[in-house]
């Protein structure tokens, strides 16, 4: 995440977009609308839910990059 949304905060519920990379080998994250982008993963480590709550965001000083971690349930 490049800059700081308000509504994306520890506790705050995201919605999660599934994007496919080399024929859908690779998956990646966009929280919507399109706030953040995951790395990427396997096919078989894609997630099973597509809401979760923010665990945390945290600056990294160096880059000026926000990172977001999401806690999904399933």
């Amino acid at each position: 995440m490049e800059l700081e949304y308000e509504h994306i905060k520890e506790g705050a519920e995201v919605t999660v977009e599934e994007g496919y990379l080399q024929d859908g080998l690779v998956v990646y994250y966009t929280i919507v609308p399109a706030i953040a982008m995951s790395g990427n993963f396997k096919r078989q480590e894609a997630l099973e839910e597509r809401k979760g709550t923010v665990k945390s965001v945290r600056r990294d000083e160096s880059s000026g990059a926000y990172y977001v971690t999401v806690l999904f349930k399933g």
